[in-house]
């Protein structure tokens, strides 16, 4: 070769190694850039090998799976995800499989095990490299070869993105929404439950004062009536005849008084100003007078009155007047609704209940008045104790002006207890008090 050839050559030659040299340098440039994104990628992104095996396992994958990449570099890494029986050792083909077989993975995410048994939730993407191509991603899953729990490949690029935080929230927002729209349900009915509890309490409102200007104006007519008759023929009638007039107004007068009466207590219990005297009382002196009180109306209805109080029962701490208030209430119902030749019973006994949450088991003292009326019509067993509401047999004549309950409950709470009334199983209705026997804080009654 002639020397000025030769001199030529020497100086392509040079320059295609001053090519290669810097393709090279570039080369390595960008395989040193790539390889810090993929490891330093917010991702976990882990490479496999033809044959299974890890060759790369950036740091969110340490961290993901929270094992080093030394400790599953050049192995199969079986140890990272539960692998079905069908993909044992194969992960490759358990991630192509899921991620062809699943359209929803954040709804059904893949999961991936930490050696302390923590499960994390994770959503997959995959790649295939092939041989051939410096850097060539393909869609894996449809030319991967599952069905045997076998996949082909060159290599295998496999970026996981970590969701167990987000599906928490996500979770927890949705619990959330649900307790809010739960919320939002349980504030709609208890508006329409106030909505129709102010709808029956105007309702019983209005059919109270119907009834009591009723009541009220019985007795007073009675009183203006036989006053009038008295007045016109006090020169002419006889004594006895006039004594009757005086005995008709004084019958009245208390029926009237009796009324205003329970109007004043009821609103003073309300208020917190009706007075108690808590004092140790035997439990015969408050009933002994009462019954003999209604003898006469018991004997008039040809009535049996029972009382039946339990042996040696104690004193216990009371307002005397109020507890006969009550006592004298549920009687005066209990004849008032109970037919001829029924009998009424009244009974007393010491029990140990807990009259309010987390006070724990007291002695009480209970009273039980049973008759053998109608009973309560059903629904109303609550609803007779409200201050505007009468039993519905109210409405068959048997009159009242619905006031009595409600004073009982004002008088057994202000003695810390409580009233309530059942249909007994034989017929009849029973009403009953329960106060405790000692006061544990009179002085604030």
């Amino acid at each position: 070769m002639p020397p000025e050839a030769l001199k030529a050559e020497v100086v392509r030659l040079r320059e295609q190694v001053a090519q290669l040299t810097t393709s090279g340098a570039e080369l390595v440039s960008a395989q040193t850039r790539m390889q810090s994104l993929l490891h330093n990628a917010s991702d976990a992104i882990i490479l496999f090998e033809g044959d299974g095996t890890i060759s790369s396992f950036n740091l969110a994958a340490e961290c993901l799976f929270d094992v080093a990449e030394i400790e599953v570099l050049y192995q199969k890494g079986k140890q990272l995800f539960e692998l079905p029986a069908a993909f044992s050792g194969n992960i490759p083909g358990f991630l192509a499989h899921h991620v062809a077989n699943t359209p929803d993975q954040y709804a059904d995410p893949l999961i991936v095990k930490r050696p302390s048994g923590e499960r994390r939730l994770v959503e997959a993407s995959i790649a295939r490299i092939a041989s051939n191509d410096l850097m060539l991603f393909d869609d894996f899953a449809e030319e991967v070869d599952d069905s045997a729990g076998e996949a082909v490949f060159d290599a295998f690029l496999c970026i996981l993105r970590d969701i167990t935080e987000r599906k928490a929230i996500d979770e927890e927002l949705a619990a959330h929404q649900e307790h809010l729209e739960e919320l939002v349900e349980e504030q709609v009915r208890e508006i329409r439950e106030a909505k129709e509890q102010a709808e029956r309490a105007n309702q019983a409102k209005s059919e109270f004062l119907a009834n009591m200007s009723h009541e009220l104006r019985t007795p007073m007519h009675a009183i203006l009536s036989y006053a009038d008759f008295g007045k016109k023929k006090y020169a002419t009638a006889p004594p006895e005849k006039l004594l009757q007039y005086f005995e008709r107004i004084h019958t009245a007068g208390n029926r009237l008084l009796g009324m205003i009466n329970d109007l004043l207590d009821l609103a003073k219990a309300e208020a917190g100003r009706l007075e108690y005297r808590m004092q140790p009382v035997a439990l015969e002196a408050i009933v002994t007078p009462i019954l003999q009180e209604f003898e006469a109306l018991a004997q008039e209805k040809s009535l049996q009155l029972d009382y039946r109080p339990a042996a040696g029962l104690p004193e216990a701490c009371l307002d005397a007047e109020r507890t006969g208030q009550v006592v004298r209430n549920f009687l005066s119902n209990a004849l008032k609704f109970s037919p001829k030749g029924g009998r009424v019973v009244l009974e007393a006994r010491e029990v140990q209940a807990e009259l309010a949450v987390g006070d724990g088991a007291a002695a009480c003292l209970e009273l039980q008045v049973t008759d053998q009326g109608p009973g309560i019509p059903e629904g109303e067993v609550e609803q007779i104790f409200e201050k505007f509401a009468q039993s519905s047999h109210n409405e068959k004549g048997v009159g009242g002006t619905g006031l009595g309950l409600a004073i009982c409950r004002e008088i057994a709470a202000a003695h810390g207890g409580q009233v309530w009334a059942v249909n007994a199983p034989e017929g009849g209705a029973s009403f009953f008090v329960r106060v405790p026997m000692e006061q544990r804080n009179p002085e604030a009654r």
